[in-house]
């Protein structure tokens, strides 16, 4: 008509100037003639392109999986994947913490596949969808037992945790009777007690006699099962509190492993080594008996192992340290030489 211009064009159908150049390069820098045909955007369809493509891509949703590797727990997958463990837990019903095998699928998350054309704001959604934001400390998870469980990072002492938790530095001891001194970078602190409540010690304390007899056939071979028993979880990770194939603790592997003979042990080394059989001299050890140290620095009882092995003045045993998780040691060794402190026999004639 005449008088229009690209400007007055763009008004009268609410598109840019730019969308029209876009649809007709000519016009751009020329003068308008009357009859000129030039082709207008239709925004109405390019919305419903849009919308049709967010609906197909909202419907483009898979789970996420994870197969379980040697060594793995879902306390440690969880911790790789930055989610909670009752996420996970909620993620697979059908899977038991303390049952789970190498080759397991584990279902981590669902999340959006990318789409063959990736455009940044198709990128932002996935990475809020991944994002956990009830996870307000990486460094606090809970485990099995129902335990608010903090790892350890650079720089953090007792004091610190407790201040950061709001509990004393004696109940956090109380609470993790294996704690050491100076905590390492991954050491574990139960800094909050679960709700599951473990089976109460039922051993009896015996009085030491004056001569200790040796085990019999029938307790030798307790022995050599409960050793057999113990070496199976050669390798797991150290974990405080823990009681079960996805971490120990020195108590934990002892309470575990005396669990298979129907014997219920004290829960911490220090309750053992006054509550579990009774003591003996370091001469009349034998396999099966049960050998405390002290490693706090403080000169208490806080470590505990199982005697799997006797060459003369050595004694061999297995117990989850800190550093390697459950290994087999030897009194030879400087470190454990300087800490030893008692022998107990709990296997009885």
């Amino acid at each position: 008509m005449e008088g229009e211009s690209i400007y007055s064009i763009a008004k009268k159908y609410k598109v840019s100037e730019s969308d029209i150049y876009e649809l007709n390069p000519k016009s751009k820098g020329a003068l308008l003639q009357l009859k000129t045909v030039l082709l207008i955007p239709n925004k109405k369809s390019k919305s419903k392109s849009k919308d049709k493509r967010e609906v197909n891509s909202s419907k483009n949703l898979s789970s996420e999986t994870h197969i379980v590797e040697s060594g793995e727990s879902l306390y440690k997958i969880a911790k790789k994947y930055d989610i909670s463990l009752e996420k996970l837990k909620e993620l697979n019903p059908d899977i038991k913490p303390e049952a789970i095998q190498i080759g397991d699928k584990i279902v981590i998350s669902a999340k959006k596949e990318s789409p063959k054309e990736k455009k940044p704001k198709e990128t932002k959604i996935v990475v809020a969808e991944v994002l956990n934001p009830t996870n307000m400390d990486a460094n606090l998870c809970t485990d099995e037992l129902g335990n608010k469980v903090h790892t350890v990072t650079k720089g953090e002492t007792l004091y610190k945790l407790s201040k950061k938790y709001k509990v004393s530095v004696k109940d956090l001891e109380e609470m993790n009777p294996e704690i050491v001194a100076n905590l390492p970078i991954g050491y574990e602190v139960i800094v909050k007690k679960g709700n599951v409540e473990l089976e109460k010690n039922q051993n009896i304390v015996v009085e030491a006699s004056k001569e200790i007899e040796e085990l019999s056939p029938e307790n030798m071979s307790k022995a050599e099962f409960l050793i057999a028993k113990a070496s199976q979880y050669i390798g797991t990770r150290y974990r405080g509190g823990g009681t079960t194939s996805a971490g120990f603790d020195c108590s934990g592997l002892m309470f575990s492993t005396f669990k298979n003979i129907d014997m219920t042990l004290p829960r911490s080394s220090s309750s053992m080594a006054v509550g579990a059989g009774f003591k003996i001299d370091r001469s009349q050890a034998q396999k099966g008996d049960l050998i405390f140290f002290t490693t706090n620095g403080r000169g208490s009882i806080n470590h505990v192992g199982m005697i799997t092995e006797i060459n003369g003045d050595e004694i061999k045993f297995i117990h989850s340290s800190v550093q390697a998780g459950v290994i087999i040691s030897s009194t030879e060794e400087p470190y454990y030489k300087r800490r030893f402190v008692q022998i107990n026999r709990v296997l009885e004639n």
